[in-house]
């Protein structure tokens, strides 16, 4: 009884552990980069590819950005009209490095994960959280997603 106990506890806690994003688990968010240079570099990639820059504040620390990468990666039909909509840079945000100087230039955010949409010429088209396409059960809804980046992808 108690070998099965300790196995089903382990079990739940590898479950917890990849869920969680364990320390090993690095979904593109570094404390020491320069906000200001991965933006400028998002821009100029984003003018030579003719894209949008969709920025994206979080961190490791958050579960929300897990979900989110989770979802982007495990869903192919969303994530080839993201990449072909948008260079996709992902800003820090967290006790590490708040990035307070870059964050103070843009509309603030209420949480993580938040996205902010900039031209090819690195202004600001909009900023919005993304709690509105999240589907209220660990990950995010694939139709208002798909809408969020076709209203972009269409743009005129």
């Amino acid at each position: 009884m108690f070998r099965r106990d300790l196995a089903s506890a382990a079990a739940a806690f590898l479950l917890l552990f990849s869920v969680s994003g364990g320390a090993a688990d690095d979904i593109g968010y570094d404390p020491k980069a320069d906000p200001f240079e991965q933006l400028a570099q998002g821009v100029a990639r984003a003018k030579t590819e003719d894209k949008l820059v969709l920025l994206i504040s979080g961190g490791d620390w958050c579960i929300w950005c897990h979900y989110l990468n989770a979802f982007v990666k495990n869903n192919a039909d969303v994530e080839q009209p993201l990449y072909d909509t948008f260079v996709v840079v992902k800003v820090y945000v967290g006790d590490e490095n708040k990035n307070d100087e870059f964050f103070s230039s843009w509309p603030e955010a209420a949480g993580a994960p938040h996205f902010w949409v900039f031209s090819a010429d690195g202004n600001l088209l909009s900023s919005q959280p993304t709690v509105a396409l999240e589907d209220g059960d660990k990950s995010y809804d694939k139709q208002e997603f798909l809408k969020f980046i076709s209203r972009w992808r269409n743009r005129g």
